[in-house]
């Protein structure tokens, strides 16, 4: 009789392929909002910093945000502990289970309840500053 393996453990996947998998969750779950938070303060604020254009700053520093975290984060997790999630670069996790995991984590919930209302509030107020 086959045993039917759990989804949430699988084989490791190629070191490329994990990589560029934190990496996209790096940014879509903790650098992006950050950046796009900081772009809508700097337009509030009428700063002269973003004249290239809002979008090539958010995409840009989530970039260097990104390739900064998947360098340093695995050897000073203590201290970028804030912005390198471990569970995002495991490899035996699909991208889902990725996911799931980081999402079960206590800090998780907070970093998300205050990214949330931190860009509704400044959405609110940028749309209503014109």
């Amino acid at each position: 009789m086959l045993a039917v393996s759990s989804p949430s453990i699988s084989t490791p996947k190629p070191a490329s392929l994990n990589l560029l998998e934190g990496m996209a969750l790096t940014a879509l779950f903790q650098a992006i909002p950050t950046y796009a938070g900081a772009a809508l303060i700097l337009k509030l604020a009428h700063s002269t910093a973003l004249r290239p254009g809002i979008l090539g700053f958010v995409i840009s520093a989530t970039i260097v945000h990104v390739l900064m975290v998947a360098a340093a984060g695995p050897r000073f997790q203590r201290l970028l502990k804030q912005a390198y999630a471990a569970v995002f670069y495991d490899a035996t996790l699909g991208f889902a289970d990725k996911v799931l995991r980081w999402c079960t984590q206590p800090e998780t919930s907070l970093q998300l309840l205050s990214t949330t209302v931190m860009l509704a509030l400044l959405s609110v107020a940028a749309l209503a500053i014109g």
